[in-house]
C-alpha cells in the first residue's frame, strides 16, 4: 500500500504540475482534451516508473529472490553510469538531433497543441507532454538515453551477480558502450527508440521470470510481473504495428514454461487487446481531427514499397487495366513506374489521389495479396531487400541521419517553414560543443556505408545481431531461457521483415541492441544457470527439501 500512495502522489504532481505549463486565456475545447490527456499519460508513466522502483527496493527485494535489483545495486548504478556516459557525450554531440521530416512534423503538430496518428497517436501524446514539461523537443531522445542505459545496466549486473564471466562481461559492456549505431539509433528522435526500449524492457522482464524459477525453485512470476507485462505489451503494438505478435507470444512463453496456468495467460492476452481497444475506440476520437483519413493514408504507406516493386519489375497478371485502375484510384501510376526507388517509397508524398477512402485501400491491399500470390519470388525479392536494408546492409538504407547537416543552410536542407520552425524552438547544431560535436560527426559519417567509399562499415551490420538471435531461438532444447528471450526481439522482427514499407534501422533498434545481449546470455545459462538447476534437483529435485535459496556469486566459479 506505501508503494501505491507514493506512486499515485508522484503521479498527482506531475499532473498537477503540467496544468502550470497551459496557455493562459481561454482555448478551444478540443486543445484542452489534448492537453488533459498528454498530462495524463505523462503522469501515468511517472506513477508506474515510481511504483516499479519503489517495488524492487522493497516487497520486491526478498532475500530468497535472486534477481532482485537489491542485491546488486552498486554495481547496477555503476554499470549505469558507464552506459550512460558514453550515449549522453553523443546526445550533447548531435544535438539537437537529426529532424527529419517525422520529427520536424511532431515538433509542429506539439507546437499547435494537437495530435495526430502519424507515427501512432500515443508518440504525438508522448511528444506533447515531454516538449510542455520540459520546453525541449530533444529530451524526447534524451528519455531513450538514460532508459536504454538502465536496461542495460539491468542484464549485465544480474548477469555478473549471478556468475557471469567478467571477461566475457567486460568485452560485451565496452562494446555495446562503443557501438555507434547504438547511440545513433537511440538519440533518434522516433518513435522507433521508445518502442525498442518496451520491447527490450518484455524481454529482461522474461529473463527475470524464467532465471528466478530456474535458481530459486519457486515460480519465476511476482505480484507485478502480469500487469508489467501486459502494461509494456499494450503500450508497444500502440507505439508500431509490428509489436502486435507480442500479444500471442508473452502469454505463449509464460504458458509454455509452466510460469502461469491457461486462466491467466488468456486474461494476459486479452488485457493488452483492451487497452488497444480502448485507447482506439474511446481516446483517439477524442483527440483526432480527420483521423480516419489519416489513418487510411498510414495503411497506404505499407503497400507502396511491394507495390512499386511489383510495378518496376512486370509483375504477371491476367487483368493489367484493371489494376492500373485500381493503383491509379490511390496514386500515380506513372510515378510507381517512373519514380519508384528501391526499398523506399517516394510517390506516398507527392502522388497520392485524395480521397483515401477505406473502400479504395480495400481494393488495394487485394490487389498486392494477388500480386504475391502470383508473383512469390518477386514478393520474397522485395522483402528481402527491404529488410537487409534495416540491417544496414545497403547504402541506400534510410539511415537516421540528415546528410550535410554541418555543411549546408538550414533553408538549403528544410523547406521555408521547417527551417523557420526549428529556428524558433532554438534547435540549431551550431549550438552543441564544437570540439565534442567534431568527434561525434566524424565517427558517425565514417561509419556509415556512402560516406564518399571512407567508411567503417561494421558498425552497421546487422547481420550478426540476426544470426545469434536466430541461433539462440534454434537452440530452444538446450538453452531454453535465452531462446525464450530472444524470441521477444525476434517474433517484432519477423513482422518487420514481412511489412515494413522502407529500410530504416530504426525499424529493429532492439534487435541491433540484442545483438550485444545474445553471447552473454548464452554463456549465462549455459555456466551458470544449467549448472544451478543440475545442483538444486541433486539437493532434492525441484525445489523439494533444499528450499528456496538465494544465490551468492562466491559460490560459483565461472568469473573468469
Amino acid at each position: 500500500m506505501g508503494q501505491v500512495l507514493l506512486a499515485l502522489l508522484a503521479g498527482g504532481i506531475v499532473f498537477g504540475g503540467m496544468r502550470l505549463t497551459w496557455p493562459s486565456g481561454p482555448f478551444p475545447r478540443f486543445e484542452r482534451h489534448v492537453l488533459q490527456t498528454s498530462d495524463m499519460v505523462l503522469a501515468l508513466v511517472v506513477a508506474v516508473g515510481t511504483f516499479m522502483v519503489a517495488w524492487s527496493f522493497s516487497q520486491g527485494a526478498r532475500r530468497e529472490d535472486p534477481v532482485s535489483v537489491r542485491h546488486r545495486w552498486r554495481l547496477f548504478l555503476g554499470l549505469w553510469a558507464l552506459f550512460a556516459l558514453p550515449l549522453l557525450l553523443w546526445w550533447v554531440g548531435e544535438w539537437p538531433g537529426h529532424l527529419h521530416s517525422d520529427a520536424r512534423q511532431s515538433l509542429l503538430i506539439s507546437s499547435l497543441l494537437r495530435v495526430e496518428p502519424w507515427l501512432s497517436t500515443l508518440w504525438s501524446i508522448w511528444v506533447q507532454g515531454i516538449h510542455r514539461s520540459t520546453g525541449q523537443f530533444p529530451f524526447l531522445s534524451l528519455f531513450c538515453v538514460v532508459g536504454l542505459a538502465a536496461l542495460l545496466a539491468d542484464f549485465f549486473s544480474l548477469l555478473l551477480h549471478l556468475g557471469l564471466s567478467r571477461r566475457l562481461g567486460g568485452v560485451f559492456i565496452a562494446l555495446v558502450a562503443t557501438s555507434i549505431p547504438v547511440a545513433v539509433l537511440v538519440t533518434n528522435l522516433s518513435h522507433d527508440a521508445l518502442n525498442a526500449l518496451l520491447r527490450l524492457g518484455i524481454a529482461l522482464i522474461l529473463l527475470r521470470v524464467l532465471s528466478r524459477k530456474v535458481l530459486s525453485g519457486q515460480s519465476g512470476v511476482t505480484p507485478v510481473t502480469l500487469p508489467s507485462l501486459a502494461l509494456l505489451t499494450g503500450v508497444a503494438t500502440l507505439l508500431r504495428g509490428d509489436s502486435l505478435v507480442l500479444f500471442l507470444y508473452v502469454p505463449a512463453v509464460l504458458l509454455l514454461s509452466r510460469q502461469v496456468r491457461i486462466g491467466a495467460a488468456v486474461v494476459l492476452l486479452l488485457v493488452p487487446v483492451a487497452i488497444n481497444q480502448v485507447f482506439r475506440r474511446v481516446i483517439e476520437p477524442r483527440l483526432i481531427l480527420n483521423g480516419p483519413e489519416l489513418a487510411e493514408r498510414y495503411a497506404v504507406s505499407l503497400l507502396l514499397n511491394p507495390l512499386g516493386f511489383m510495378v518496376v519489375n512486370k509483375y504477371v497478371t491476367a487483368t493489367p487495366e484493371e489494376d492500373q485502375a485500381t493503383i491509379e484510384a490511390v496514386v500515380t501510376y506513372s510515378c510507381l513506374r517512373d519514380r519508384y526507388i528501391l526499398e523506399e517509397s517516394p510517390c506516398y508524398w507527392s502522388d497520392l489521389r485524395a480521397p483515401i477512402t477505406p473502400e479504395k485501400i480495400v481494393r488495394l491491399r487485394a490487389l498486392v495479396l494477388r500480386m504475391a500470390r502470383d508473383n512469390p519470388a518477386l514478393m520474397l525479392s522485395n522483402r528481402l531487400i527491404t529488410f537487409a536494408g534495416t540491417l544496414g546492409l545497403s547504402p541506400r538504407a534510410s539511415f537516421p541521419v540528415m546528410d550535410f547537416r554541418e555543411t549546408v543552410r538550414p533553408e538549403d536542407l528544410y523547406s521555408p517553414n521547417g527551417a523557420e520552425l526549428l529556428r524558433r524552438y532554438g534547435l540549431e547544431h551550431s549550438k552543441a560543443p564544437q570540439a565534442l560535436a567534431r568527434v561525434t560527426h566524424w565517427l558517425r559519417d565514417a561509419s556509415l556505408p556512402y560516406e564518399h567509399g571512407r567508411w567503417l562499415y561494421f558498425p552497421w551490420n546487422g547481420l550478426p545481431a540476426l544470426l545469434l538471435t536466430l541461433w539462440l531461438v534454434s537452440r530452444w532444447r538446450t538453452l531454453p531461457v535465452s531462446a525464450m528471450v530472444a524470441g521477444a526481439i525476434l517474433a517484432p522482427a519477423g513482422l518487420v521483415f514481412i511489412a515494413a514499407p522502407a529500410s530504416h534501422p530504426s525499424y529493429v533498434t532492439d534487435l541491433w541492441v540484442f545483438g550485444y545481449l545474445a553471447v552473454p546470455l548464452a554463456w549465462f545459462e549455459a555456466r551458470v544457470l544449467r549448472v544451478r538447476a543440475a545442483s538444486r534437483a541433486s539437493a532434492g529435485g525441484e525445489g523439494g527439501s533444499a528450499g528456496a535459496v538465494d544465490v551468492a556469486p562466491a559460490h560459483l566459479s565461472h568469473h573468469g
